[in-house]
């Protein structure tokens, strides 16, 4: 299994060395550094390990970001990875077991501690629409190489994209359901993030354009009554409630 990360900036190298990656038989960590400054140092404690491998891309986004990794990843599973995550051997050995028990399953979502967020109650296969109020985090997700091939992130997403500045994620899995592989829900734990994500604070401007898009590509049908929906959801986590329906109706009638 490759665990493809994504970091960038010159800092980013740090956050990964901080993760203390775990030395797992057959796992390897692809580490995508994005914008790393004009004379990047990659850690001693990263270059002497044989189980890292460091590329780099200068294409802006977060979306863009994780195509690199997955780019340059060959393992027969990828692990989606952020820089800020703790892993343990058995957690990282769990998502190998979990494709090797299911040789039907192309694309799995797993778990993760350090977010309330609502789960399926019982391991389900995922269609279009998603269970109701289940969204996906980039870093539940892991799929087979023959996924990666046909389908990757789509670089317009994503934190640092020029309009949709999220849900790169949400995407990656939407067209993975559109191109016919079998994706699954397990409800097995796979890393710890102890602080909030995207998922769990207001929306900004760019954010609420990648929701628009992504709600009307999911419900195409009832998107135009789930954006009010949306919006008011935002507000409840302490945002605006208008400024996010406008941008959320923007990025919804934004073609792509």
């Amino acid at each position: 299994m490759d665990v493809a990360i994504a970091t960038w900036q010159p800092q980013g190298i740090r956050r990964v060395e901080a993760m203390d990656l775990p030395r797992v038989p057959g796992v390897r960590y692809v580490v995508s550094w994005q914008m790393p400054g004009p004379d990047p140092v990659i850690p001693e404690s990263l270059l002497c390990r044989d189980d890292i491998s460091i590329c780099f891309t200068d294409n802006p986004g977060l979306g863009a970001n994780r195509v690199n990794a997955c780019a340059n990843c060959d393992a027969d599973i990828i692990l989606i990875a952020d820089d800020d995550l703790i892993y343990t051997p058995s957690q990282l050995q769990a998502v190998i077991e979990t494709f090797d028990r299911y040789p039907d399953v192309d694309f799995a979502t797993f778990q993760f501690i350090g977010s309330p967020k609502r789960y399926p109650e019982k391991e389900c296969d995922l269609t279009l629409p998603l269970p109701k109020g289940y969204y996906v985090t980039t870093f539940e997700m892991a799929c087979r190489l023959q996924v990666i091939r046909k389908v990757n992130f789509d670089s317009r997403f994503g934190l640092g994209a020029p309009l949709f500045q999220s849900g790169e994620d949400t995407k990656f899995l939407y067209d993975a359901i559109k191109a016919g592989f079998h994706c699954r829900f397990f409800p097995i734990t796979i890393c710890t993030h102890d602080h909030p994500s995207t998922g769990d604070k207001p929306m900004s401007k760019g954010v609420a354009m990648a929701e628009g898009k992504l709600i009307r590509l999911q419900y195409p049908g009832s998107w135009i009554l789930r954006t009010p929906l949306k919006a008011w959801r935002n507000k409840k986590k302490g945002g605006s409630f208008f400024p996010a329906l406008y941008n959320l109706f923007r990025g919804a009638l934004i073609k792509i």
